[in-house]
């Protein structure tokens, strides 16, 4: 996250084709008579390639979730399933002991890496494992004492609580192999291999819902789903580590390679990213608590629903967001200042694009959607929940884009103070509505401080930071994209009220059928010249080339 950290972060080891080559186009260059061949430029960028990769993993994630949550809701019923929510919202918290380690360990991996200080990069390597050794053994400590001494607090039959108990433990297992591959996972993601990050991530998620199917066709319940889950966390952390020793084979990892040294450098790193982690747990996993502590707990499974489709929605814009802090630490890096804000505003405004067609759908078909795709008791409760929730997508995505530029620019520590009131008022207004508005009451308690901080604080800070004008903010990442899916929402609404769709598969051609328009008003409206002309470049010559040599 700090500088430089793109362009330091190429992988170590170079096949002997590419030597080879090198030495055949330096040969051709010094011939006598020759002109050498200019290579083709690539299609995409190493930004581009990771941002497209991403998505591909969120793409498939979320197909696989999409439809395997209505099954999973189905066999297991609202009460076990409501169980499974509450148990995942307690040890997510357990994920707190990364402490922002991994984050280090990618960074110094980069960083040492490039610079061939392999034994340095070993040390850090090295510390960081051993941190996760001892925040895996707390993780399961932590998950065993929930269990035993806080479990039964909530409202769930006693019937539920021994089968209850023992599924918390084997997720407080998970978290804890979670964390002590998360280091090689590091090392992997730190050697901007993203491609095979998510090649991992991708073939574990079809294996293990293919293995949840099988469970519960079976008739097996959650202590099954449990074993499942922590049995492909170790084969993902199995994978990582393979792939970061073939990627790295100069890495050196042992005990006496870390030193304090290197563990002051790590947590010197990692302090401010942890307490922007706590903020982000306390504002997306208490929900769940808070309606299991004063709701049945299959109310949390209503909540749950909606809130799933949220986290997907931030998740696509994720696929643009977690590229800009290397890309931004190389551009501090090689004092391109003047480019800094132009960049910003054009990552925020894709992304206030991306999250518009999705956000809309949400607000104005959202019950309609969750009808169709959970079944029609769910649509009423869920939807409200969910369009409480749309509204503060649309000005959080851009949000979500600057604290990514602002980690990357080291300049996220005024961030921490701002965000942790956030998540304390998140959790202030949950308890407080939650008594007299039900699920409704907890959603506008995380959608309104996201909306005040988005709207009010965050174009102040990059005012402050970048220079940019609060109009100038506002105007790139809201008013011109919100102009330009009027027309998308008009059409939207228009096709809720005249043709509702009889089921999921016409409810998805439909809203594909929109898609042209908000494209067309994106492009007309919100895009600059050079975004048309960059994209025309990229991708729609090649393709129009392409068709027609076919």
């Amino acid at each position: 996250m700090h500088q430089n950290l793109l362009a330091q972060s190429r992988p170590c080891d170079t096949s002997q084709a590419e030597k080879q080559n090198r030495r055949i186009e330096s040969s051709l260059a010094e011939a006598p008579g020759v002109t050498p061949i200019e290579p083709a430029r690539p299609r995409f960028s190493p930004a581009m390639r990771n941002v497209l990769t991403n998505w591909a993993a969120f793409l498939v994630t979320s197909l696989v979730s999409f439809f395997l949550s209505p099954f999973v809701v189905h066999q297991l019923g609202d009460t076990s399933y409501g169980v499974w929510v509450l148990v995942g919202a307690m040890t997510g918290y357990l994920g707190l002991l990364d402490l922002g380690v991994r984050g280090a360990v990618t960074r110094y991996t980069a960083n040492l890496a490039t610079r061939q200080d392999h034994e340095n990069a070993s040390g850090i390597v090295s510390s960081g494992l051993g941190i996760f050794i001892v925040a895996g053994m707390a993780a399961m400590a932590f998950a065993a004492a929930l269990a035993f001494f806080v479990l039964d607090k909530f409202q769930i039959a006693p019937a539920d609580l021994p089968q209850a108990r023992l599924v918390l433990i084997l997720v407080g297992c998970n978290v804890a192999i979670s964390l002590v591959s998360g280091v090689f996972g590091g090392v992997v993601t730190g050697l901007q291999r993203f491609d095979i990050s998510n090649a991992i991530e991708i073939t574990a998620a079809l294996l293990r819902a293919a293995a949840v199917v099988a469970a519960l066709w079976a008739g097996n319940g959650l202590v099954a789903l449990a074993l499942i889950h922590a049995g492909f966390a170790l084969a993902v952390g199995m994978a990582y580590w393979m792939c970061s020793w073939r990627l790295y084979p100069q890495l050196r990892v042992a005990w006496s390679r870390g030193t304090r040294e290197h563990l002051r450098q790590i947590f010197s790193f990692s302090v401010y990213s942890f307490l922007l982690h706590i903020s982000a747990y306390l504002i997306y996993h208490t929900d769940s608590l808070v309606i299991g502590a004063f709701l049945p707990v299959s109310m949390v499974t209503f909540f749950a629903i909606a809130t799933n489709l949220a986290t997907y929605a931030r998740a696509v814009v994720s696929g643009i967001s977690t590229t800009m802090t290397p890309k931004f630490s190389a551009m501090q890096a090689s004092q391109q200042v003047a480019d800094m804000s132009h960049a910003l505003l054009r990552a925020v405004r894709y992304s206030t694009l991306v999250i518009l067609a999705i956000a809309i759908t949400f607000l104005l078909r959202g019950a309609s959607f969750i009808g169709l795709w959970m079944g029609p008791e769910y649509a009423q409760p869920s939807g409200a929940v969910l369009w409480i929730l749309a509204l503060a997508l649309i000005p959080a995505a851009g949000s979500q884009v600057v604290a990514s530029v602002m980690l990357g620019l080291n300049r996220h520590r005024p961030v921490v103070p701002i965000v942790i009131v956030e998540a304390l008022a998140n959790l202030g207004l949950s308890i407080w509505w939650v008594q007299s508005i039900g699920i409704s009451g907890v959603a506008w308690a995380t959608a309104l401080p996201s909306l005040l901080t988005s709207l009010l604080w965050w174009p102040w800070y990059v005012n402050r930071t970048m220079g940019i004008a609060i109009a100038r903010y506002i105007s790139s990442s809201w008013l011109r994209p919100g102009c330009a899916f009027l027309p998308f929402a008009a059409a939207t609404w228009a096709v809720e009220r005249t043709w509702p769709a009889p089921t999921l598969w016409v409810f998805f051609v439909q809203v594909a059928g929109l898609l042209p328009v908000a494209a067309l008003g994106a492009w007309l409206v919100a895009l600059e010249r050079e975004d048309r002309a960059q994209l025309r470049d990229r991708f729609v010559l090649p393709t129009l080339h392409m068709l027609r040599g076919r």
